[in-house]
């Protein structure tokens, strides 16, 4: 490789490299995804950029090579930039998202693709990660049938993000539940809420405790994450990239996951309010039935005119009016809303500017 290469990563920003990358990257067709990165790696030729590529979480983007020096190496020593600084960070794996056609380029560098939206994104990842997880998936669900005496065919799947827990997440697992000879609840595990993982995950298995063909288990990676749908988290930002992500995340379920544990049904929440998880929607009802998989879509609750939502529950919160969320919960939320543990959360959600 060229001794004239100069390797500078960010953070810090000199002034002016931030608008260079960004121009470099547009003029490939590329924009950086929102917010800025943890991590970027660039490479210089006598002072002019010709590579760049973005750390994001567990997430490399926006890598671009300057066209005469494709093939060269240089995407290669981005990328091991970029792990040997999550390793340290102790991000063990890190995943890929790009477009279809540098599928080459990083199968070359150990990867390989898990997802596609086809035409327009491609999902990689280096090792056995997705494997493991439904083999673990598959180990919680079998016991849990085992323990409620249900071990026959037949699985629905309800994705949930509950933040927090509401009388309305209730509703779609009851109804869920009544159509089905099982249901299996998915907890989406990316720590990008107002109430953590943690949090949300035990309000769900305890609110949901007393559904006998039921069981809640943790969500991945590999299930409305950041790195398989991250316009989620950003519930503004409807348009082609949430339709782009929603289809990513689609296939990968249809595809991969629902074959492995058995699915047949997945549930859906109507959406009155996100524009993305209305997206997510209507991509779900496109992609998974022609997979074998029926979609239903069930009707919000509503209370007082208006669907029962957890925006609802956090609005009431960051007003200062904590009571008016008392109807729109069950005892498990509330008694969490109302005790000790809780108060750093609301506090936070009082403070933050933020929707999610």
């Amino acid at each position: 490789m060229s001794d004239s290469l100069e390797l500078r990563t960010y953070p810090p920003s000199l002034p002016g490299d931030e608008e260079e990358n960004q121009a470099f990257l547009r003029a490939r067709g590329l924009e950086s995804p929102e917010g800025e990165p943890d991590y970027r790696a660039c490479l210089f030729d006598r002072g002019r950029l010709v590579g760049s590529a973005s750390r994001y979480g567990k997430v490399i983007q926006a890598l671009a090579i300057e066209e005469s020096r494709a093939g060269g190496g240089l995407a290669a020593r981005l990328v091991s930039e970029l792990e040997a600084e999550a390793g340290r960070r102790g991000l063990a794996r890190l995943f890929v998202f790009t477009s279809p056609g540098n599928r080459a380029v990083f199968e070359g560098m150990g990867y390989h693709g898990i997802a596609e939206a086809p035409g327009a994104a491609l999902l990689l990842e280096k090792g056995r990660g997705l494997e493991d997880w439904l083999a673990e998936a598959r180990l919680g669900l079998d016991e849990a049938r085992e323990r409620a005496g249900l071990p026959g065919p037949g699985l629905s799947v309800l994705v949930v993000n509950c933040n927090p827990f509401t009388l309305g997440h209730l509703h779609l697992a009851r109804t869920a539940a009544a159509a089905s000879a099982f249901v299996l609840v998915l907890v989406v595990r990316e720590d990008a809420s107002s109430f953590p993982y943690d949090v949300r995950f035990r309000l769900v298995r305890d609110g949901l405790s007393g559904i006998a063909n039921l069981a809640v288990l943790p969500g991945s990676d590999y299930l409305v994450s950041r790195a398989t749908f991250p316009t989620y988290f950003l519930k503004d930002r409807a348009g082609e990239a949430a339709a782009i992500h929603a289809r990513l995340d689609a296939e990968l379920f249809g595809r991969r996951i629902a074959p492995a544990l058995g699915v047949d049904r997945r549930f859906l929440g109507q959406e009155p309010y996100s524009p993305v998880t209305a997206i997510y929607n209507r991509v779900l009802a496109e992609t998974l039935p022609p997979l074998g998989i029926a979609v239903t879509e069930i009707p919000r609750l509503e209370s007082g005119g208006a669907a029962v939502s957890a925006s609802s529950v956090r609005a009431a919160i960051k007003a200062g009016r904590l009571q008016d969320a008392r109807a729109l919960v069950p005892d498990t939320t509330w008694n969490y809303l109302i005790s000790p543990e809780a108060g750093p959360v609301l506090e936070a959600l009082r403070s933050s500017e933020g929707r999610h």
